[in-house]
């Protein structure tokens, strides 16, 4: 599934969530090869490493269909250097304005990363930036299939993280695969992708992959399902809650027997039941004489109170 997410089979917001015990900087990088391999524009907003750190590796003629904003040399606006992108430009506005370079055709927006705006916006202001960058895109005439955003985990709470997962239609996790996973390229790793499917459906799936030179993807499988438990091995010791008590918990058999014997309260014997059915001879009855002040009227029984 990797794969065809890298082919550009799912369009809208994906997220490459890292950290820093896997960098993901390499699939964001694989994900803008493919994107120019194919024809599109590709849009790269670079907040946290230089341009040319970002194209190093790159193919010359995936390089040649870059269409860099530079917001690493003055993000913040305080050297007033020019051709650059500062961070409050980041709107839907702003970064659909510099769409125009590009061609009208379908088009891909790179974010690097978008941890680096969030510390500089609040996150309901980057939601709807998220929001509003396709739907403005296409008002200015311009097709933007998917944006791809590089995301640090380990930075940002968990709320963050749910959040940003709720808006997007694609998660990667990246983390280091296992030791047993061999590769011939780059070092193996593992990904786990959520894919939302429709307004309900949510596909979650774990690959094994590595990158090649030229950022080209390969994947390597799928993690084994882990192995049955094996018949022949001893079963797993059960804890008695009844040992190294200071008193005893457990009865003899003449212990269970005796009580056993014993007839409960509510439980009665057949010459029990028997007496209780029975009329007696004798039977009393109840005989009520009324009094002076009594009313006799049953229409209004409260007809003698004093009210």
């Amino acid at each position: 599934m990797l794969g065809e997410l890298v082919a550009g089979s799912v369009g809208g917001l994906v997220l490459i969530q890292d950290s820093a015990a896997c960098e993901g900087h390499s699939l964001l990088k694989t994900f803008v090869a493919a994107s120019a391999r194919r024809g599109e524009s590709v849009h790269v907003f670079g907040f946290e490493i230089p341009e040319e750190e970002f194209q190093a590796g790159l193919d010359p003629h995936v390089t040649a269909q870059l269409l860099y904003q530079d917001g690493f040399i003055d993000p913040l606006r305080w050297t007033g250097q020019a051709g650059g992108f500062g961070v409050e430009e980041f709107s839907g506005r702003g970064v659909a304005g510099c769409l125009t370079r590009g061609s009208a055709g379908p088009g891909t927006i790179v974010l690097d990363s978008l941890s680096w705006i969030l510390l500089h916006q609040p996150l309901p202001a980057v939601c709807q930036t998220l929001e509003q960058i396709p739907r403005v895109a296409a008002d200015a005439g311009w097709h933007v299939t998917r944006i791809v955003a590089l995301l640090h985990g380990d930075l940002h709470p968990s709320g963050l993280l749910e959040m940003l997962r709720s808006l997007a239609q694609a998660v990667v996790v990246v983390r280091p695969a296992p030791e047993a996973v061999g590769s011939t390229g780059d070092a193996p790793r593992q990904a786990s992708l959520l894919l939302h499917k429709g307004k309900r459906k949510v596909l979650k799936k774990e690959e094994y992959f590595t990158i090649l030179a030229g950022f080209t993807l390969k994947t390597l499988g799928e993690p084994a399902r882990g192995a049955l438990p094996d018949e022949d091995a001893e079963p797993c010791s059960v804890a008695d809650p009844a040992a190294n008590l200071t008193f005893n918990l457990r009865l003899s058999d003449a212990e269970r027997q005796a009580r056993e014997g014993v007839p409960l309260p509510f439980h009665f014997s057949a010459q029990k039941k028997s007496s209780l059915l029975q009329m007696p001879a004798g039977m009393g009855k109840i005989y009520y004489e009324p009094d002076a002040a009594d009313d006799p009227d049953e229409e209004d029984p409260d007809d003698d109170l004093d009210v």
